[in-house]
């Protein structure tokens, strides 16, 4: 089984070379990719073009910002023969192998999960004074459950629904992408008002970040 991957760029080719390397390198069970951009620059798009043997797909003639640039990816991800993607910002790296047939057997044993995401490092102060992600978040009073079926390892959590990279199944991008500012906030809090849902993180609590965040300068908008 192959997964079809989606990977929104803003217009940085330096981030974006690097994480789609990282994804041929690291990521097992990858299928198709598609480009999905919202830098709104002719140039970078033929570039991308002709760099990568994946079909572009424009978010608008112009730069858009982050919730139109989701909703996007959920209509292309729509458009798909597939039940699930494997979601990509340009600025993330994979700095280990990563088994998507692990991650697809979970989502299909556990239907009320709503993704399954990778953990990054801290990259916030909050983050880097609590040891990590998940600790800020147990500070903030969040719980992250430690799972397994024997064979793999998952943290379940109601905190978010995040953007970093992550697989997706189809019960989650059937939702509607919600317009304007904290999309990404809401678009969780949609998801959690079904008691059963919960996200997931790969892996155990003390498992080391498997994706490096190597964006240092924000260039999107309307988060």
């Amino acid at each position: 089984m192959t997964v079809p991957l989606i990977v929104l760029t803003n217009g940085r080719p330096e981030c974006v070379t690097k994480a789609i390397s990282s994804v041929g390198k690291h990521l097992l069970g990858v299928g198709d990719g598609l480009i999905v951009d919202d830098s709104g620059d002719d140039v970078y798009r033929a570039w991308l073009t002709e760099q990568y043997a994946a079909p572009v797909i424009p978010v608008g003639d112009g730069p858009c910002g982050y919730w139109r640039a989701m909703q996007k990816v959920w209509d292309v991800a729509r458009g798909l023969d597939t039940d699930k993607f494997v979601f990509w910002e340009e600025d993330f790296v994979l700095t280990a192998d990563v088994d998507l047939d692990d991650l697809a057997s979970v989502l299909d044993s556990h239907p009320y999960l709503t993704q399954i995401a990778l953990l990054r490092q801290p990259w916030f102060a909050n983050e880097h004074a609590h040891g990590g992600l998940i600790g800020a978040l147990q500070a903030q009073g969040q719980v992250f459950t430690e799972c397994t079926d024997g064979t793999h390892w998952w943290i379940e959590h109601r905190a978010c629904f995040t953007g970093n990279p992550c697989l997706v199944p189809r019960s989650t991008f059937a939702r509607d992408w919600p317009e304007g500012d904290w999309s990404e906030s809401r678009f969780g809090k949609g998801l959690f008002a079904d008691g059963r849902a919960r996200g997931a993180y790969w892996g155990r609590l003390t498992d080391p970040p498997r994706v490096e965040h190597i964006g240092h300068h924000r260039v999107g908008s309307n988060y």
